[in-house]
């Protein structure tokens, strides 16, 4: 088997998306750089509503013995 082959079937066996990596490889530089930018959007949308909801959370009371 070429070297190349024997790497890809490698990458198949632990498991890697090889289908996804072609899909995204047809894509233009351009629209991989927009799809990366929605996905930071989502993350950082995401981090905003994790720290708004831990800013109304009230701390717990320490029990007094």
């Amino acid at each position: 088997m070429h070297e190349d082959q024997s790497a890809i079937a490698e990458a198949a066996r632990a498991g890697i998306d090889l289908d996804l990596l072609d899909t995204n490889l047809a894509l233009t530089v351009e629209e991989r750089w927009r799809q990366h930018a929605g996905a930071l959007e989502l993350v950082q949308a995401l981090e905003q509503a994790r720290i708004a909801r831990d800013a109304r959370l009230q701390p717990t009371p320490a029990k007094t013995r």
